[in-house]
């Protein structure tokens, strides 16, 4: 059984995610590139994949996206941050850790369904920084 492979795009003179068949633009996922009309337009764009993962608030999660998984020790009581960065490495999405932490990366269905999106590197780079301080 196969699932549909679901796509965002993030249009970079514009900073924001659009939606190509409103604007009269078409996507080729036999060769991944967006045209306008005859014109590849695809360097104006950041296409980004849906994981077909959820977050723990049953949210969809794509690459790019930066999710929340932070957790109670059940030992000490203290809670211990981790954010992670969604992101597709040989065939395969993972879970990648924002700053330092022992554990680091690890595959992404081992960590989403007990987190929560806050945002994606797109829209809000700072998270990258700030998640890393946190």
């Amino acid at each position: 059984m196969s699932r549909e492979i679901k796509y965002k795009f993030f249009y970079k003179p514009e900073q924001k995610f659009v939606s190509l068949w409103a604007a009269g633009w078409r996507f080729e996922p036999e060769n991944g590139q967006i045209y306008s009309g005859d014109m590849n337009i695809t360097d104006r764009f950041e296409i980004v994949q849906n994981t077909g993962l959820k977050d723990r608030n049953l949210r969809e999660l794509y690459d790019g996206d930066v999710f929340d998984g932070s957790y109670k020790n059940p030992m000490s009581g203290e809670v211990v941050k981790r954010h992670f960065k969604v992101a597709y490495r040989k065939g395969a999405f993972y879970a990648e850790m924002i700053g330092h932490h022992p554990f680091g990366t690890t595959m992404l269905y081992f960590e989403n369904e007990n987190g929560i999106i806050i945002g994606n590197i797109y829209e809000n780079p700072e998270l990258l920084g700030e998640a890393a301080k946190a």
